[in-house]
């Protein structure tokens, strides 16, 4: 089975529906202003369950159905929608993720499931990038998932997940996006309607104003912002059963927005840089990876690159991060590293395979971040205990710079929450907690629990972070309370960093950039062994 990406705003669908008003978008369209040496990228920036409010303060052209017009800078606009038809979905259970420049890894694995009688199969997702003149090829970022079950709903799925976690396998759900959903839009300009159709091309003469944004979902920072983007966007119904808002823009423009929501606008030079550098090629390398027939590239939120649009300091973000553009860290053997980041990798780096279901990257195994590696096995139980209460001299320990206060912390549960604990993992009352599992950095990514109705093993940090309430990090050394009957009733918790830990501490990058390490050196640190190569 073959995934291909849907590229919706330069797809003929959108090119024949907009014919008519063609030359009234190339007056506005940023897609064909920025000139044949930028890159371009179409980002989802907004969601909204069925109604939006926005404005174009220098005024825009719009095409909604068989009507077209523009918006001048001072009206009101607004959005709503009605939906006709949910989206399709369906839910792969994945043991592997291998790109497809490593058949004999591929091979490698499908029989190892094979032999194991798992049925079998092989997705492809992901697509080659060309270079701006759309003939060179500069990555294959196609990859083979590796699939042991597709079902109609994710519980099913996830019961799949849990027997194999049971086992000491590893493995996640990929959703398939069949189709988006479907359903109408209506646009109104001043309380009036002027349009009404299955999607809206807007196409501001600079800006457009988005009312009510909502971002980090899931995170204790939730909110709703107003936020301002430049480039043409698209208002359609998406894979969520919700409009989605997709703004087509220069990725260099991203990135001087991404840049100030991943690190501290603050940091120095060099910090930035290495920051803008990651998330290029973060960008790039899952092109028709992530949010696979979709209709966009990346999105907003933290699953891909935080992004809050423009602000008073792009321009001077701009500026700083211009001297990287168009590098990309690159393999030794070719393709695009996965030049992943995290807030606080709490002293050391964790192994990218222990975190996700992919092959080892030697690139990515995690580095002490100090001048000088202690002699700690983190792996070890108690080296790890040692590891966290009495931490070493670590770049990312800075409490001056942004995220040092996240390299140590501790946290409580209740019994209250302890409870909560217990219903999630349904084995009845804990009695004990086994088969600890830490990576390299120390991070637990294996655990399983004893109740008086069974046990159940939790894999991976994400899962782990989650149960305990969204911990910063799956790091951490326990200690338990236990009722009268020796049941576990609530403990606490002290643990190290903020985040995944694979590949770049932004933390430690703005300490190192503090000291005057330059972009390329900070990047040199974090991926030993990649290469920095201009790509356009």
């Amino acid at each position: 089975m073959i995934l291909t990406f849907s590229n919706f705003c330069v797809s003929g669908r959108i090119s024949g529906r907009f014919l008519g008003m063609l030359s009234v978008l190339l007056a506005f369209s940023l897609s064909t202003t920025a000139g044949a040496q930028e890159r371009l990228i179409n980002i989802k920036v907004a969601q909204y369950e069925n109604y939006l409010d926005f404005s174009c303060p220098h005024g825009a052209a719009w095409n909604i159905g068989q009507n077209s017009g523009s918006i001048l800078g001072n009206d009101k606009c607004s959005l709503s929608g009605v939906i006709e038809k949910k989206a399709v979905k369906r839910y792969h259970v994945i043991v592997a993720s291998v790109s497809m420049r490593e058949p004999i890894v591929i091979f490698k694995i499908v029989r190892e499931w094979e032999t194991l009688k798992h049925p079998v199969n092989t997705l492809i997702i992901g697509k080659p990038l060309f270079g701006l003149d759309d003939r060179t090829l500069l990555n294959d970022g196609r990859e083979a998932l590796i699939e042991v079950g597709v079902f109609p709903d994710f519980q099913s799925a996830q019961a799949l997940v849990d027997k194999l976690a049971s086992e000491g396998k590893s493995s996640w759900i990929f959703v398939e996006v069949v189709s988006l959903s479907k359903g109408k839009i209506t646009l109104k300009v001043n309380s009036q309607e002027v349009g009404f159709g299955e999607n809206l091309l807007l196409a501001p003469k600079e800006n457009v104003m988005l009312r009510k944004v909502e971002h980090g979902m899931g995170y204790p920072w939730h909110g709703f912002a107003d936020r301002n983007y430049r480039g043409t966007m698209v208002f359609q119904w998406g894979a969520q059963d919700a409009i989605d808002c997709i703004l087509k823009t220069q990725l260099e423009r991203v990135l001087a927005g991404v840049v100030p929501s991943e690190i501290s606008s603050k940091a120095e030079i060099g910090a930035l840089q290495a920051q803008a550098t990651a998330a290029r090629g973060e960008i790039l390398g899952k092109l028709g990876i992530r949010h696979v027939n979709e209709g966009f590239d990346t999105c907003s939120e933290q699953h891909c690159q935080v992004f809050a649009g423009e602000t008073s300091e792009t321009a001077v973000i701009a500026a700083k991060i211009s001297p990287t553009r168009g590098l990309v860290l690159t393999k030794p053997a070719g393709g695009i590293v996965d030049a992943v980041y995290s807030s606080n990798c709490g002293g050391h780096g964790e192994a990218n395979h222990l975190v996700w279901t992919t092959p080892p990257d030697p690139i990515l195994n995690g580095v002490w971040d100090s001048e000088n590696a202690p002699n700690l096995d983190l792996s070890e139980e108690e080296q790890a205990g040692v590891f966290i209460d009495n931490p070493p001299n670590c770049y990312c320990k800075d409490p001056l710079v942004e995220g040092g206060d996240k390299f140590r912390w501790r946290k409580n549960i209740s019994p209250a929450e302890w409870n909560l604990i217990e219903t999630k993992l349904g084995v009845g009352k804990i009695k004990k907690i086994t088969d600890i599992a830490r990576g390299f950095s120390g991070r637990i990514y294996r655990l399983t629990f004893v109740g008086n109705q069974g046990s159940k093993t939790l894999m991976k940090e994400l899962n782990i972070r989650k149960l305990f309430g969204g911990l910063r990090s799956s790091c951490f050394v326990s200690t338990w309370n236990h009722d009268s009957e020796g049941f576990i009733s609530g403990g606490s918790l002290s643990g190290a960093g903020f985040g995944h830990g694979v590949g770049m501490c932004q933390t430690g990058a703005q300490s190192l950039a503090k000291k005057g390490w330059t972009f390329e050196r900070i990047l040199s640190h974090y991926f030993p062994g990649g290469i920095l190569k201009k790509w356009y």
